[in-house]
């Protein structure tokens, strides 16, 4: 059965209507059981407080009584003028008599009466204390107890006296907790000893429950508990009228009354509002909705009401409008591009994937950040190009830059797109180097080909010379020729070493046996200069995939130039490493250090500082070292030496290539 949407608003603002009336019984019945419950548990302990008064009274009574009894037998008094003297002294006691061990009345005295009613004869076996409740004539009970007269450990007989109890209750019924309460005082079997307005009986009962229910005293629905003695002779009972302890709950009813005429009333106007003002505009968009729905896109509406036609139609405009955020999501996030999104202030909203992924960046530290903050400018709005620029996304990177700008809705939004150029920088700068180097090794074949005939002439005739000749002088000048020659042969073949093509297979070896012979081959020249050498390792035997001849060459090269560094009985320090994935030797000697404007320059061929170097020992370790995959770097301060840090990627596949 279809229900319209308007009969099911009436039929809401009915339920609403009964909810507060619920409510408000569901607020009343709980609140009044806990004011019911909260007044009980009250009760409980006024009547339990009364019952301890009264255990209390009469234990200092009696107490009182017998120390009296002991004081004035011990001062010679008679057994009547005792009796006289305690009735004067402690208040309530009004009479007393003495019997006999045997329990035959001696003797009596009483300040109320001039024959005070006591049985000639009390057979006192097995009693003690409290005797029993008597009345006078006028229904007033009274209480009576006995005191052993013991004197030397010998029974003399028994004082019994007379307690009026109505002093004692006037004091505690003056404590009620409230006017219309009623306390009564009554025996174990419920018979009632007395009442809250100081009346006495021994004719009514009432009845020992806790709880509420209608009370056999006063007739109407009462709160009541009851408290007995340890004895069970004493039993307070405490009642009140519900009506009077459910006075607080009067206070709600009005306000639930006021809040409920309020509820009904702001409900009819929601309902008059509703009628009027929402039923006609949620049906003109109903019909809208509906109908763009079917035109674009195609799916009819098959619902129960106005309501569910409206909310499937959503449904379909949102799984529809999720479908198309999701389709340019992926192409927003899978470009290969870089994408930075700003916003009209110039400030990063949003980023893709690629940038996160390709320039090792987080979004967050992307997001909210300024246009001029990554390029240290704000370009112009307009669309752009820049082959080259450098944008600070967490390092400078050298980026292809596209700006674009896009309005969506009003919203002006500037689109980046980037793309590194670093690396083809770099590459452009490593092919003129190659270059460089191609060149000099043609020049270093061709120089070759050109020098090294005449050289070894020049040579043999100075070694033919030095051989043949006595005279010293003419000895010295052919030795000055043999060791420039030599020279001259040294720097020639650098030079083919330089220009000659990588050649040779990698394989397995140990980086510290390769570091231990090339120190040995080193020795000899370090001893002639005093200097120490130091090699320290923490790589344990382990062997990495690489060209061992290119790797003794850069630690000849690099081990010599640190002890033609270091003074006479100077030191060098070798570290062998592993760091970040790499193996590292690091190479420090004792010398004065390089300045930091010579220190750029080490790299550059045929730089050198010493008298005699030709300056391609590093530039040659370097190119070996970049061509295995590693590098070569120079650490030093005046004064303080210099480090050179040999870097090498570990390699555990032999089919890697260099």
């Amino acid at each position: 059965m279809r229900l319209s949407l308007k009969f099911r608003v009436v039929l809401l603002l009915i339920l609403l209507t009964f909810i507060p009336v619920i409510l408000y019984f569901y607020h009343y019945s709980v609140m009044r059981e806990k004011i019911i419950e909260d007044r009980l548990r009250f009760d409980k302990l006024y009547a339990s407080s009364i019952v301890s008064r009264i255990e209390l009274f009469l234990e200092r009574v009696m107490s009182q009584t017998e120390s009296l009894v002991y004081l004035y037998r011990n001062l010679g008094f008679s057994e009547e003028e005792i009796i006289w003297r305690i009735t004067g002294q402690v208040k309530g006691v009004f009479e007393g008599a003495f019997y006999s061990p045997e329990g035959i009345l001696m003797g009596w005295a009483s300040r109320e009466k001039i024959q005070p009613k006591f049985e000639k004869f009390v057979n006192f076996n097995g009693k003690e204390g409290i005797l029993g409740i008597e009345y006078t004539e006028y229904k007033e009970p009274f209480l009576r107890f006995m005191i052993s007269d013991v004197e030397d450990g010998l029974l003399k007989g028994y004082f019994v006296f007379s307690l009026d109890l109505s002093l004692f209750w006037q004091s505690v019924v003056s404590t009620r907790p409230n006017p219309s309460a009623e306390v009564f005082l009554a025996d174990s079997k419920g018979n009632i000893l007395a009442f809250s307005d100081m009346r006495f009986s021994s004719r009514k009962k009432v009845e020992l429950k806790e709880g509420v229910y209608r009370s056999s005293i006063t007739g109407v629905e009462v709160v009541g508990v009851h408290s007995s003695s340890e004895d069970g002779k004493w039993v307070v009972v405490v009642e009140e009228p519900v009506s009077t302890v459910l006075e607080p709950l009067q206070g709600f009813q009005k306000k639930a009354m006021v809040a409920g005429s309020a509820f009904v009333l702001s409900g009819g106007l929601f309902a008059i509002l509703v009628f009027l003002r929402i039923f006609k505009p949620l049906e003109s968009l109903k019909n809208y909705i509906v109908s763009w729905e079917e035109k674009n896109i195609n799916k009819p509406i098959r619902a129960g009401d106005e309501v569910s036609e409206l909310s499937q139609a959503f449904e379909n405009l949102i799984r529809r409008l999720e479908e198309e955020r999701k389709l340019y999501s992926a192409l927003f996030e899978n470009t290969l591009d870089g994408i930075v999104v700003f916003n009209a202030q110039r400030r990063v909203i949003d980023v893709n994937r690629t940038v996160l992924e390709e320039f090792k960046v987080s979004r967050e530290e992307l997001i909210g950040r300024s246009m001029k903050d990554l390029i240290g400018e704000e370009l112009p709005l307009t669309s752009m190009f820049f082959s080259e620029k450098k944008v600070k996304l967490r390092e400078e990177i050298y980026c292809q830059l596209r700006q674009e700008l896009l309005r969506i809705e009003g919203n002006l939004y500037i689109l980046w797109r980037l793309r590194d150029v670093s690396q083809e920088k770099e590459l452009k700068v490593l092919l003129e180097q190659t270059a460089k180097l191609s060149l000099a090794g043609e020049i270093a074949c061709s120089i070759a080909h050109q020098i090294n005939n005449p050289l070894a002439s020049i040579m043999g005739y100075a070694e033919s010379i030095i051989l043949s000749t006595e005279d010293e002088k003419v000895s010295k000048k052919a030795e000055v020729i043999m060791r420039q020659a030599q020279k001259c042969a040294e720097t020639v073949r650098k030079l083919l070493d330089i220009g000659k093509p990588f050649e040779g297979k990698p394989e397995y070896v140990k980086p510290e046996n390769v570091t231990i012979e090339v120190v040995n081959m080193l020795s000899p020249k370090a001893k002639r200069k005093g200097v120490k050498i130091e090699f320290s390792s923490n790589l344990n035997g382990e062997k990495i995939f690489t060209f061992p001849w290119q790797i003794e060459q850069v630690l000849a090269n690099i081990i010599d130039n640190a002890i033609d560094a270091s003074p006479e009985n100077g030191s060098v320090e070798i570290k062998l490493e592993r760091a970040n994935g790499n193996i590292v030797w690091k190479v420090k000697d004792s010398g004065p250090g390089i300045p930091k404007e010579e220190l750029e320059r080490v790299f550059k061929p045929f730089y050198t500082t010493k008298d005699y170097g030709t300056g391609l020992g590093l530039p040659l370790a370097r190119r070996l070292m970049r061509n295995m995959g590693g590098d070569v770097r120079i650490y030093s301060e005046p004064g303080k030496g210099t480090t050179v840090e040999i870097y090498i990627n570990r390699r555990e596949d032999e089919n890697t290539d260099s």
